[in-house]
């Protein structure tokens, strides 16, 4: 019976090794450069993995896997929330799987609305040495999900049509009554002290 169930273990091993090396033959592209992946692809954006789940699509038993990711710095194209979905075909050239709670740097294309991508897209870990490739090609990026800066309401003048500014003479009547009324009252002290 052990000789069985070793027998059936050597001839199993060699049929799965032999169909992980088909499917990767199936793939005959190469991640190319940060500079080559970065002009193919319609987005580039940083962020971590939330999430990743595979799951049959349409009636030809074609499978896909959908990553959700929270987007935190996007360098190329039209990024707008921080909730992203990518999709990757699992196809010879499939992303695979990728390790949640991770920073990726994501190169993706659009499909209709969605964005995907694949293990040739340059889809990589986000290690300081692939985000200074990143940087030095495509720029800091703008940060996703940032609290906006209030906006400063401008000042707003009203004119008023028919107002016209006050004249010198009617400024200074006031303090001209002021002074005469301090004179008078400074000339009566004098006249009753002299009385008395």
């Amino acid at each position: 019976m052990l000789r069985r169930l070793l027998i059936a273990l050597l001839l199993a091993c060699p049929a799965i090794v032999l169909s992980q090396m088909s499917a990767h033959a199936a793939c005959s592209c190469k991640p190319g450069n940060v500079q080559h992946s970065a002009q193919a692809a319609d987005a580039v954006f940083s962020g971590v993995l939330q999430s990743q789940s595979t799951a049959p699509v349409g009636t030809d038993g074609a499978r896909e896997t959908t990553y959700d990711i929270e987007a935190e710095t996007v360098y190329k194209g039209d990024v707008r929330t921080a909730d992203v979905v990518v999709t990757s075909p699992q196809n010879g050239c499939r992303l695979g799987k990728l390790e949640a709670d991770r920073r990726y740097v994501f190169f993706v294309t659009m499909d209709g609305a969605s964005f995907t991508t694949n293990r040739c897209g340059g889809t990589d870990l986000a290690t300081a040495a692939l985000l200074g490739k990143v940087e030095r090609f495509l720029g800091t990026g703008s940060q996703i999900g940032g609290t906006p800066e209030p906006e400063v309401e401008a000042a707003v003048f009203t004119k008023v049509d028919d107002a016209e500014p006050d004249s010198l003479t009617r400024l200074a009547a006031p303090g001209a009554a002021l002074v005469i009324v301090g004179l008078l009252g400074l000339v009566f002290v004098r006249l009753r002290s002299r009385r008395s």
